[in-house]
């Protein structure tokens, strides 16, 4: 097949992006040829099947960014529509057979956001264009009917489509998604857990809580270091990702708080890790979670992410109800560092469900779906 994918960049830190780019790389391995559509798309190596269309956009602020790009893609895409047997948007445009709501929805997540804010902070939302941009780019797409079929990456996000844009069940695929796991698995703790560790002063008796992630906000840092500060033992939390660092610092009085920044070789530092912790506020699946099942670490989150479908409580991890449950968290924190048989049975519940999750399985379902479209339109 010839499939047009539409993404505005590539980075190594976003989940997002990163999930497009395996994706992206598994599609072309399976012989399909694949055209992105991108502002900037870093590649590590060329590939045969991999070709790359820039697309023009104003990027000096992120108004202009997405309302440029979402108007260049549709026109281009537009113009090329014969060229394509799939065209699949995995950012918020006008011109797609597929959209792939990885980003969950925009107005869920402002929900999620203006519930924990005072009036001062709902109003700041309130009156940026760019949320009014956003909103009006995901109201076009789903009530407008900018699409053949759309993924959801969870049954949450699939719920959060119906309610809040009434768009029919039918209309909306879920598929999970994939882990390399080979990538994120257990046995890189003999590789690399002593030398990560080694690289910030950590022995091998200290317990370490890892978070992965930028946008801290979101991701609900501040529950987790708070949560941290409540334990009467001592922890050292690793944060991976990018974003401000401040705030969070003054946070942080009691317990070793480590900030390691974006990472390009992530699976090394679930490798150095105990547990993986990730209270957000809204995620609609979050690529962390499978790549901290598959690295065998027993998994804390919370109700507000997609992957907590997946997760059984107490099985491979725990599902916090909510992030500002503070004392939930530390409990189910204390419970892991307590019970080292407990915590070493759910690390290797984690992985056993992370082998459900291959590019494979997420691939397979994808191009079935490819399939029934294109069936469809032979037959139209």
């Amino acid at each position: 097949m010839r499939i047009a994918i539409i993404r505005k960049k590539y980075t190594f830190h976003g989940g997002a992006e990163g999930f497009s780019s395996s994706f992206i790389a598994n599609l072309a391995n399976e012989g399909h040829e694949i055209h992105i559509f991108a502002i900037k798309w870093q590649t590590e190596a060329p590939h045969k099947n991999i070709h790359f269309h820039k697309v023009p956009a104003l990027t000096f602020m992120s108004f202009l960014r997405d309302l440029t790009f979402a108007v260049s893609s549709f026109l281009i895409l537009k113009k090329q529509r014969k060229f394509f047997d799939i065209i699949q948007s995995h950012d918020k445009t006008l011109y797609q057979d597929i959209y792939r709501a990885g980003d969950g929805c925009h107005i869920e997540w402002l929900r999620q956001r203006k519930k924990r804010l005072g009036p001062a902070g709902k109003l700041s939302i309130n009156i940026n264009p760019y949320h009014w941009l956003v909103l009006a780019l995901e109201r076009a797409i789903f009530k407008g009917h900018k699409y053949k079929k759309i993924i959801a990456i969870s049954e949450m996000v699939k719920r959060n489509i119906i309610d809040n844009y009434k768009v029919a069940p039918m209309d909306i695929e879920v598929i999970y998604n994939g882990v390399d796991l080979e990538r994120f698995c257990p046995d890189n703790q003999k590789e690399y857990r002593r030398a990560i560790r080694d690289a910030y002063g950590l022995t091998d008796k200290d317990f370490v809580i890892l978070f992965v992630g930028s946008g801290f906000e979101r991701k609900g840092l501040k529950y987790l270091i708070e949560a941290i500060e409540s334990i009467a033992g001592q922890v050292s939390l690793m944060v991976a990702g990018k974003g401000s660092r401040s705030k969070y610092e003054k946070l942080a009085v009691r317990q070793n708080l480590i900030f390691c920044g974006p990472q390009k070789d992530i699976y090394k530092y679930y490798a150095a890790a105990d547990l993986f912790v990730f209270p957000t506020m809204y995620e609609p699946f979050g690529n962390v979670h499978l790549e901290a099942l598959a690295s065998g670490l027993p998994v804390i989150t919370t109700a507000n992410s997609g992957a907590a479908e997946i997760i059984t409580d107490g099985e491979h991890g725990f599902v916090i109800r909510d992030p500002e449950d503070i004392s939930d968290i530390s409990r189910k924190i204390g419970i892991c560092m307590s019970n080292s048989d407990k915590l070493r049975a759910m690390g290797e519940k984690a992985r056993e469900l992370a082998e459900k999750f291959t590019f494979e399985r997420h691939i397979g379902k994808t191009v079935e779906l490819y399939e029934s479209i294109i069936d469809e339109k032979r037959i139209k």
